[in-house]
C-alpha cells in the first residue's frame, strides 16, 4: 500500500514537471515570437510609400508628386520656424532654417527623398544661401495653391529609366480652373524620382 501511494507521489510529481516544463517552453516560445513581431513592426523594410516606387504609372505618379510637393514647401518655408534667426547678407535678408535642415548635406538629404541628386543639387545652389557653414534663405514665403492630391496625369513619355508626365492639377479655391505642369522622372537604384529641381515645378506666381 505504502509503495503504491509512493508510486502515485512518483508520478504525479513527474507529471506536474511535465506541465511545467511544457509551460515554460511554451512562455519561452510566446516570449520569442513577441520579440519578433515587435522587431518586425519597429523596422522599416523601406519598400514603402512614395518615394520608393519603381513601376510607374499615371495612377502612381500622383502619390509621389504630393509627396515631393510637401518637400518643396516644407524646405521653401525654412522648416516652418516660429521664430527663424535672421541674418543680413549683401543687403539682403536671409533666415536661417530648421536644424534638421541646418546644413547643406541635411537639406540635400531631404531634398532626395523625392528628387535627383542633379535636381537637389541645382535646387539647394539657386534658392539657399550657405553662410558660416549654415543653410539661410530669403526671409519671404511662397505658396503653392493647387491641389496635387487631386491631380490627374497622362503619360507622355516613358523607357527604363526616364520619363515625361504631364499632371492637370485643380487650382485652390477657384471651382473647375485648372493648370497643367509637366513633370520630368529618373529611375535612381531602382525607384523613381522627379529629375528636375522643386521651385522650378512647384512654385507659382
Amino acid at each position: 500500500m505504502n509503495k503504491q501511494k509512493w508510486l502515485s507521489g512518483v508520478l504525479a510529481l513527474s507529471l506536474g514537471l511535465a506541465g511545467a516544463s511544457g509551460s515554460a517552453v511554451a512562455a519561452s516560445a510566446g516570449a520569442v515570437d513577441g520579440v519578433k513581431t515587435v522587431a518586425a513592426v519597429a523596422a522599416p523594410t523601406g519598400k514603402e510609400g512614395p518615394a520608393t516606387i519603381n513601376n510607374l504609372t499615371v495612377k502612381s505618379i500622383i502619390p509621389l508628386v504630393v509627396h515631393a510637393e510637401k518637400i518643396y514647401t516644407y524646405t521653401s518655408q525654412g522648416g516652418n520656424v516660429y521664430a527663424p534667426e535672421l541674418v543680413t547678407y549683401n543687403g539682403t535678408e536671409y533666415r536661417f532654417l530648421i536644424s534638421n535642415l541646418g546644413t547643406k548635406t541635411q537639406l540635400m538629404n531631404y531634398v532626395k527623398r523625392a528628387f535627383t541628386h542633379n535636381a537637389a543639387a541645382f535646387y539647394v545652389s539657386s534658392q539657399f544661401l550657405e553662410y558660416k557653414g549654415r543653410m539661410a534663405q530669403v526671409n519671404a514665403n511662397v505658396g503653392t495653391p493647387l491641389h496635387y492630391d487631386q491631380a490627374t496625369a497622362r503619360m507622355v513619355s516613358k523607357n527604363a529609366t526616364n520619363a515625361v508626365f504631364e499632371l492637370t492639377i485643380p487650382v485652390a479655391g477657384v471651382q473647375g480652373e485648372t493648370v497643367t505642369a509637366e513633370v520630368k522622372l529618373k529611375k535612381v537604384e531602382g525607384y523613381w524620382r522627379i529629375d528636375m529641381s522643386p521651385d522650378t515645378l512647384f512654385r507659382r506666381g
